[in-house]
């Protein structure tokens, strides 16, 4: 039921932004617009529904741990 109300309040807003940005035609704000409004109702559906989403966090220190360990030893 929480979500339903969601994602309701959600399309409202939508709605109410939309035809503001239709209006200029800007497609690349559009598609920034959308991609950020899908990722916002992502984190938000996982929020309500009580998913176990790990950290960001862990993305970042699995990409730059090679690095760092890299530079450790050329300049160690």
């Amino acid at each position: 039921m929480l979500v339903l109300l969601f994602l309701v309040i959600a399309v409202g807003c939508m709605a109410l932004d939309l035809p503001k940005l239709m209006r200029k035609r800007r497609v690349p704000d559009l598609s920034i617009y959308f991609i950020f409004w899908i990722l916002g109702l992502g984190a938000t559906f996982c929020s309500l529904l009580k998913l176990n989403i790990p950290s960001p966090l862990f993305l970042i220190i699995f990409i730059y741990k090679p690095i760092n360990n890299l530079f450790g030893l050329l300049f160690h």
